[in-house]
């Protein structure tokens, strides 16, 4: 559900893309602003980071305090290997061409190798309503801040692993 702001709607959930470095376990390369390490579960440590957004600081709909991105990297079909909480409104930067871009801040938390959610499941899941970058044989591109249909993002949050979904504040205790 989305909060509201008195200025605009906070999106509760968008899709994120990354390309990290060859190395997918180098959280180094997840990084895109000093390394100070949160620990919000007591188990997995997440990473503070400003995340340049493509859209999602509309005047009626953005980014905020709360709203989860779900990282897709684009390996393969593709998969969730990563997802930030934002805990910061957009907020914009003059770039190297002059222009502003967009960002917003939160903690990043990359899912470990073996737990990373492909395509093929997300896929799969019978009440999944294709869309980008989940759809089609080849997946389709998208902005970095693209809302998530709702119900898309609760097939999300049950696929991610026990320990992702402790980091996002999840209670699995009645699911299982």
């Amino acid at each position: 559900m989305a909060s509201r702001s008195a200025r605009f709607e906070v999106l509760p959930d968008v899709m994120l893309a990354w390309t990290p470095s060859e190395n997918p376990d180098d959280e180094a390369a997840w990084m895109s602003s000093p390394a100070e390490r949160f620990d919000s579960d007591g188990d997995r440590a997440g990473t503070r980071t400003s995340w340049k957004l493509a859209v999602s600081h509309s005047r009626e709909k953005r980014v905020g305090p709360g709203t989860v991105g779900w990282v897709h990297e684009w390996t393969g079909r593709g998969r969730i290997a990563a997802v930030v909480v934002f805990d910061s409104n957009p907020y914009s930067r003059t770039g190297a061409d002059n222009e502003a871009e967009w960002y917003a801040d939160g903690i990043l938390g990359v899912i470990p190798e073996e737990h990373r959610v492909t395509a093929e499941t997300i896929m799969a899941h019978p009440d999944w309503k294709p869309s980008a970058p989940y759809m089609g044989a080849k997946g389709r591109q998208f902005k970095d801040g693209a809302p998530v249909v709702p119900g898309n993002a609760v097939i999300l949050r049950e696929l991610v692993d026990d320990e992702t979904a402790r980091w996002l504040g999840l209670d699995r205790s009645m699911a299982h």
